[in-house]
């Protein structure tokens, strides 16, 4: 530290960047020793003599000091869980309170008045802020999705001197795929009226009635039979799987309980009637592992190929009940209710191993698929879905694709008591594999980025921890996704824009590869209301009247089949 006035220097020893009273009386830093972390206090006025506020073996974070110097508020575990709490104790040492109590990661506290702490909740890639209030220990949500089921994860904030303005940079739809994200001003003084409120409940009421209807009338041909399947998933047999797979203790590659859980897998695909086979592959270090696949041939498209997919292993750290044991079981179990039921395209369950390593096991799959041109048309992907956080029976549909996530939806209010939300995400997990050599193909379940289980990763992620009954409803979620999907036409390719003649536009696209295939709907309007018409033909190609000469408009086909299902998503365009 400088001061200007005099040219003399001091300097301190410390572990993290400093914090400085808005009033400039005050300087608080980190600092450790030995296995001890501390926070010291400057008072900034002469002598410059650090003095200790607090001292623990635990590791404290993110030191900030109230705007009058008076407060320190900090991060530290509670009661020796890696997750971290929000404190605030007075700048003499006494008076420490615990702020927050909530079961994910709290961190990062910075003071907006002298009673009032933004800090932030959960993992980083899922973070949400709120604002604690140090009289009354309540905290209140900062900033709101508002969207019915989109979570908006949050990145960067920074507040104004006094307090009331705070920035966020945040994904409000909640798309992690694009590079693009908002930048969004909150006025805390700014109150909204109750009309304005009700506006908002009924906008998003009318989104999701808009979204049940479509889903329920995407399901209706096969609801039926859909439900008598998903009726046949068993509870116990869920927790029989994950039992089983939990006593082989970690199941990183390379270690004995890797090779054991795969051939369980296989033996238990075997069991259901399967011919299951191993995907053999050496891994980092030339460690031997292997995929394990079991096939259900299609009966009328056995070329086109969708894959259910988990991982099964573990990290070096623990067992990984919830991370992966309850996406195989799902897997499993899905694969059991379904061997005697065979769909019109094939499905391929695929446990892969070695995702804890870098999705290794996913990326092997569709490197020999891309070799052997397998036709593959879609996957879902289950990932960590066994943990609730106030017994909610919650889940996330990590998507790339809208119209899976749509169908996901509808497969969890038809056929499942789960709660869905959504974000479009796949990165550090097995859909990156399927991302990167087919686009957006790739749905699935997975409790990040939102409900953050506290033993993620750790020796305590044990069984005892696992909501079963969430894992029912997952199976009978993805069991009818997985039927849907390999029941309906897939999205049409290469939709193009033709010639024009007069206020007419040609528009033509690939026939569908199903077989079956009856018609196709095309709907059409411009940008503000782009399915305001629809028709139907016959043949792959269309025409579109009553186009006014350089206006745009957005075309969407859809095929549809026999059974009158339609495909899973639309396929867009727009005129130049």
């Amino acid at each position: 530290m400088l001061n200007l006035s005099g040219g003399k220097s001091t300097t301190f020893t410390g572990s993290a960047a400093p914090s400085i009273s808005a009033d400039g009386s005050a300087l608080a830093f980190l600092s450790t020793s030995g296995t001890e972390s501390a926070i010291q206090l400057v008072k900034l006025s002469e002598p410059l003599n650090p003095a200790t506020v607090k001292k623990s073996p635990e590791r404290i974070g993110s030191a900030a000091l109230s705007p009058d110097g008076s407060r320190i508020a900090f991060e530290m575990p509670w009661m020796h869980n890696k997750n971290t709490e929000i404190y605030c104790i007075k700048s003499d040492g006494t008076g420490e309170v615990r702020v927050s109590r909530e079961i994910q990661p709290d961190w990062g506290p910075r003071f907006l008045t002298d009673k009032k702490i933004l800090a932030i909740k959960g993992e980083r890639r899922h973070a949400r802020s709120y604002i604690y209030d140090l009289d009354t220990l309540t905290n209140t949500k900062l900033f709101h999705n508002n969207t019915v089921r989109t979570i908006a994860p949050e990145y960067e904030w920074a507040a104004n001197r006094a307090g009331n303005l705070i920035l966020i940079q945040a994904e409000r739809d909640g798309d992690t795929v694009s590079p693009e994200r908002g930048i969004y001003l909150l006025d805390l003084n700014h109150r909204i009226t109750k009309e304005a409120l009700l506006a908002r409940i009924h906008s998003n009421l009318a989104s999701e009635q808009a979204l049940r209807a479509a889903g329920e009338a995407m399901f209706r041909p096969v609801a039926d039979a859909i439900r008598s399947v998903t009726e046949k998933i068993s509870i116990t047999k869920l927790h029989e799987y994950q039992e089983s797979l939990f006593n082989f203790d970690i199941k990183a590659i390379g270690q004995p309980g890797n090779k054991l859980a795969g051939d369980y897998i296989f033996n238990t695909f075997a069991s259901f009637g399967y011919q299951p086979e191993y995907q053999w592959f050496d891994a980092r270090g030339n460690i031997r592992t292997a995929n394990i696949l079991a096939t259900l041939r299609g009966t009328q498209n056995p070329e086109l190929v969708y894959v259910l997919s988990s991982h099964y292993d573990s990290v070096p750290a623990g067992p990984g009940a919830d991370d992966n044991e309850t996406g195989i079981a799902v897997l499993l179990d899905t694969a059991r209710v379904l061997a005697n039921t065979p769909m019109p395209a094939t499905i391929i369950f695929a446990a892969f191993t070695g995702e804890e390593a870098g999705d290794l096991g996913s990326h092997e799959w569709v490197r020999q698929a891309v070799e052997k041109k397998v036709q593959f048309m879609g996957a879902l992907n289950n990932d960590m879905i066994g943990w609730t956080n106030d017994h909610r029976l919650d889940n996330t549909i990590r998507y790339t694709n809208d119209g899976m996530r749509d169908m996901q939806h509808a497969a969890a209010f038809l056929f499942s008591r789960m709660i869905t939300y959504d974000a479009r995400y796949y990165r550090a997990t097995d859909a990156a594999a399927f991302y990167e050599a087919y686009g957006d193909l790739v749905s699935g379940l997975g409790s990040y980025p939102v409900l953050g289980n506290p033993y993620y990763h750790q020796a305590t992620d044990l069984l005892e921890t696992v909501n079963q009954q969430l894992v029912l409803e997952a199976a009978k979620m993805t069991t009818a996704s997985i039927m849907m999907l390999a029941s309906c036409p897939s999205r049409v390719k290469n939709l193009k824009i033709g010639s024009a003649e007069g206020d007419a536009v040609e528009v033509s696209w690939d026939p569908s590869p199903e077989k079956g295939v009856t018609a196709y709907t095309v709907a059409h309007g411009p940008e503000s209301d782009p399915m305001a018409k629809t028709m139907t033909v016959k043949a792959p190609r269309a025409r579109i009247q009553g186009v006014k000469r350089g206006e745009k408009i957005q075309v969407a086909v859809k095929a549809v089949n026999a059974r009158g299902l339609s495909s899973w998503d639309w396929t867009r365009v727009t005129t130049k």
